[in-house]
């Protein structure tokens, strides 16, 4: 069984904290554990963060890990309708 962490997406998803929440996903990639993201206090999205989500998503199931996106606000849902995203990231 794999182990899960929990990480906090913040207020900005966006290109600013890209490079950050990629080292953080890879390194759970990486250790084989479960992702939770919470989504909780997101107030902005771009295409940049949302595109990492999505890549993210294909690699943890390529690798059976589960990628959880938790609470998502309505921007994040926004956002990811917006890109065609919102079936790929399982938000509805």
């Amino acid at each position: 069984m794999s182990d899960s962490v929990q990480i906090d997406a913040g207020e900005k998803l966006h290109i600013s904290v890209v490079e950050m929440l990629h080292e953080k996903l890879e390194d759970a990639l990486s250790n084989h554990q479960n992702v939770e993201l919470d989504l909780s206090k997101v107030g902005q999205v771009d295409t940049a963060s949302m595109q990492l989500l999505y890549v993210y998503k294909v690699a943890a199931d390529n690798a059976g890990i589960d990628f959880n996106l938790c609470k998502p606000t309505d921007a994040v849902i926004v956002g990811a309708k917006l890109l065609g995203l919102q079936q790929h990231l399982n938000l509805s």
